[in-house]
């Protein structure tokens, strides 16, 4: 518990995460009275008070969420390599085990603080600038943005173990980005294929607000977690046989 302290206290005082935390916050800001603007000028809804955080969360879970998953991962790991600061805190009295499941505890914190910010500014902004703003919206928005965290929390649990073969965040960034890009086009073109990774699962949260819990995603749920649980295992292995 210590150590995940120590791990979201270095994350806090990277001056990139609070860019990143207000951009985040900005970005629901800007585009509601843009989609305000332009409903009024063509005389259209497209959105409403209750639909908007759902657009917000879709298309924050389809691009922006996972660079910034990628970002956070190849700092934590391949930039802290790098700088030559995860050696200084492998000679401290704390187990590499210890260590490493802190780091996944903050990556899966750090990504349940980026979905609540946008959530709420989503929320904020439906409410201030788009019309039919009620209390089911609310409930539905909070429910598919907790819902996002788990597919999420698997691709950063993948790219924990990946990056840790690079020695620069720039490489490990760089090579995460084109995997998610190569993820996400494998989704379209080859859905069979895209089935056994986790950005087939960014439109998770559809599924259960259309179908609720069923045998089908009971299932999905469990691969999830074997996904999670085979790259967890691999990567804490890449991490105690690495020398840093």
């Amino acid at each position: 518990m210590l150590n995940l302290k120590n791990e979201w206290n270095k994350l806090l005082r990277k001056r990139s995460t609070i860019v990143l935390f207000c951009l985040s916050a900005l970005f629901p800001l800007i585009v509601g009275p843009t989609v305000q603007m332009m409903q009024n000028r063509f005389g259209f809804t497209a959105f409403d008070g209750e639909s908007f955080p759902l657009v917000i969360l879709s298309l924050a879970v389809s691009f922006y969420l996972p660079l910034l998953l990628a970002l956070g991962v190849s700092d934590m790991f391949a930039g802290e390599q790098e700088q030559k600061t995860l050696s200084y805190f492998l000679v401290r009295p704390i187990s590499r085990f210890k260590l490493f499941t802190s780091k996944i505890a903050c990556t899966g914190i750090y990504l349940l603080v980026l979905l609540l910010i946008v959530w709420i500014s989503s929320l904020i902004t439906g409410a201030i600038w788009l019309e039919n703003f009620t209390f089911h919206g609310l409930l539905l928005g909070i429910s598919a943005f907790l819902l996002s965290w788990f597919p999420l929390m698997a691709i950063g649990v993948l790219l924990v173990f990946l990056v840790q073969w690079f020695g620069s965040s720039s490489k490990a960034l760089t090579f995460s980005i084109l995997l998610y890009v190569v993820m996400v086009v494998l989704t379209y073109l080859f859905p069979t294929i895209a089935q056994w990774l986790p950005a087939y699962d960014s439109n998770w949260y559809q599924r259960w607000i259309n179908s609720g819990f069923n045998i089908v995603i009971m299932g999905r749920s469990i691969y999830l977690l074997s996904f999670c649980a085979l790259f967890f295992t691999l990567g804490y292995y890449r991490f105690t046989r690495k020398e840093y």
